[in-house]
C-alpha cells in the first residue's frame, strides 16, 4: 500500500470521483478479466477502510453489515461500470469527504479536457458568473459577466440535473460547467454572456493550458502549481500584498516565501485560498510560520492509533540566509465554497487564533487527511486516514470554515470590484489608520 499520510485534498466522493479521474492515466484491465478483479478490488477497498478508519467505532455504522448486504451487487454486476457503483455506494455510506473510487475507464463522467478558459466561474444565485480573471485573460469577458450559454447548450440546461436540494449544488455545477468551458488547447468556445445591465452578447474565448509548474503525488493526475503575487496600492497609499496559490505544494512555498519577503513592510496581506482545493497539509506549518511568531498550533490530526498535532514553523531567516522575522502586519485570507482540505485547515487554524481575517463564502467543509492506493482493476481508491481538528477544538469537516466577513457573490458587485479581496483590502486599510 502506498501512504502519504500528510496528503489532504478536497472534495467530496463524487466531485472527486469525477475531478481527479481527469487525466488519469490507469491501465483498464483486461475484458475478460473485469469480474474478479471488481471483485477483488471491492474487497481491498472494504479491508483498506476496516483497517484504517480514524473512528474504530464508524461513526455507529456496520461496517461488516455494509460489505454483507453489498458484495452479493458486485458479483451480480454485468459490468465493470456497475461494479464500481456498488464500490462508490460502499464509500458513500461512510458519509465523509475524502472517500473516491477514482478511474480513467472509458466513458467516465465529467472528464475535463486539458485547455481552459482563462477565467474562474462560480454558481450564485444569478447563475453562473464570471468571477475572476487569470492574467492571460483577454478583454471580451469581464467579472460580473452571466454565462448564459456554453457553445450550443444553454447553462440552465447543463445544470438542471443537479439537485437544488443537493449541499453540494454550487461545487458539482461548478464542475459541470468547467467539463463544457474546457477541451483540447488551441480551441475556442463560444460563450453567451451578459454584463448587469445589459443585452446578451456572443464572444469566441480561446482555450489555453492552465499556467504553472506541473506536479505528481502518489496515484493522483499531475497538478500544475502556480503562485501569483501583486502589489495593491490603496486611495490612502497604503501598500497590500495579494498572494494567490492554487495546491499546496512544494513548488510553491519557495515562491511564498519570496512573495513575503517582497511585502514585508506592507501594511497588509492578503492570501486568496479560493478555489484552492488543499494538498499537503504538513505545509500549513511553514507557510503560516511566515506569518505567526511562536509554535502555535493550528490544529490537530486525529488518527487511528496516533494523534497529530500542526505546530507553525515560525520562519526567522530567508533562503539566502537573512534574519527576518515573521510578518506581524494584519492578514487575510480570501475563501469560497471551492476552499477545501489544506486550504480549510490553514485559514481556519489562524482563525481559530486569532491571526487572520477571513472574508469570502462558507468552505467546502472537506478536511479530512487522505492517502491513496491502486486497485487491481486499475481504479485508484482515495480514503480518509484521520480527522482534524483546529486549535480551539472546531471540526471543519462537514461545516468548513465560517468567514468573518461573508461577501455575497453578485454580478453587480463583481463588476464594480466589490468582491472578497475589496473588502480585504478596505479592512487592511482601516487597521492601518487605526494604528497610525
Amino acid at each position: 500500500m502506498t501512504s502519504h499520510l500528510t496528503f489532504v485534498r478536497c472534495r467530496l466522493a463524487a466531485t472527486l470521483a469525477a475531478t481527479l479521474s481527469i487525466a488519469l492515466a490507469l491501465p483498464s484491465a483486461d475484458a475478460q478479466d473485469w469480474r474478479s478483479d471488481g471483485l477483488a478490488a471491492f474487497d481491498t477497498v472494504w479491508r483498506t477502510i476496516h483497517e484504517t478508519y480514524y473512528d474504530p467505532a464508524f461513526g455507529g455504522l456496520d461496517w461488516e453489515d455494509v460489505r454483507t448486504d453489498l458484495r452479493p451487487r458486485v458479483e451480480q454486476a454485468r459490468s465493470a461500470d456497475e461494479q464500481r457503483v456498488v464500490i462508490r455506494d460502499m464509500l458513500a455510506r461512510l458519509g465523509q469527504s475524502h472517500f473516491a473510487l477514482l478511474t480513467s475507464a472509458p466513458g467516465a463522467d465529467d472528464l475535463r479536457g486539458p485547455a481552459s478558459v482563462p477565467f474562474d466561474v462560480r454558481l450564485a444565485p444569478a447563475g453562473l458568473l464570471v468571477t475572476r480573471m487569470h492574467a492571460d485573460g483577454g478583454g471580451a469577458v469581464a467579472p460580473g459577466d452571466a454565462i448564459l450559454r456554453i457553445g450550443d447548450q444553454t447553462v440552465a440546461t447543463l445544470l438542471e440535473t443537479v439537485d437544488p436540494a443537493d449541499p453540494r449544488r454550487s461545487e458539482l455545477s461548478w464542475r459541470r460547467a468547467m467539463v463544457a468551458l474546457s477541451g483540447p488547447p488551441a480551441t475556442r468556445v463560444r460563450l453567451t454572456l451578459q454584463a448587469p445591465g445589459s443585452p446578451s452578447r456572443d464572444v469566441d474565448v480561446a482555450r489555453v493550458v492552465p499556467a504553472g509548474e506541473p506536479v505528481s503525488l502518489g496515484h493522483l493526475p499531475v497538478l500544475r502549481a502556480s503562485l501569483e503575487a501583486r502589489e495593491r496600492v490603496t486611495a490612502s497609499g497604503r501598500r497590500v500584498g495579494v498572494i494567490r496559490f492554487n495546491t499546496w505544494m512544494a513548488a510553491i512555498a519557495e515562491p511564498f516565501a519570496a512573495a513575503i519577503d517582497r511585502f514585508r513592510r506592507a501594511d497588509g496581506l492578503v492570501i486568496d485560498l479560493r478555489g484552492n482545493p488543499g494538498g499537503l497539509a504538513d505545509m500549513i506549518r511553514g507557510i503560516a510560520g511566515h506569518l505567526v511568531d511562536e509554535p502555535a498550533v493550528l490544529g490537530r490530526m486525529r488518527m487511528r492509533e496516533l494523534d497529530l498535532e500542526f505546530r507553525v514553523n515560525p520562519r526567522r531567516s530567508t533562503m539566502d540566509g537573512r534574519s527576518v522575522e515573521p510578518y506581524a502586519g494584519p492578514v487575510g485570507i480570501l475563501i469560497d465554497e471551492l476552499t477545501a482540505s489544506a486550504s480549510e485547515c490553514f485559514a481556519g487554524g489562524l482563525q481559530a487564533l486569532g491571526r487572520s481575517r477571513v472574508f469570502g463564502t462558507r468552505s467546502s467543509g472537506q478536511a479530512l487527511p487522505a492517502s491513496t492506493q491502486q486497485l487491481r482493476n486499475g481504479d485508484v481508491l482515495l480514503y480518509a486516514i484521520g480527522d482534524f481538528v483546529t486549535s480551539t477544538g472546531q471540526r471543519l469537516e462537514g461545516t468548513g470554515v465560517v468567514p468573518d466577513v461573508a461577501v455575497a457573490v453578485t454580478p453587480e458587485a463583481l463588476a464594480a470590484g466589490r468582491d472578497a479581496e475589496f473588502e480585504a483590502i478596505a479592512w487592511i486599510e482601516r487597521a492601518a489608520r487605526v494604528g497610525r
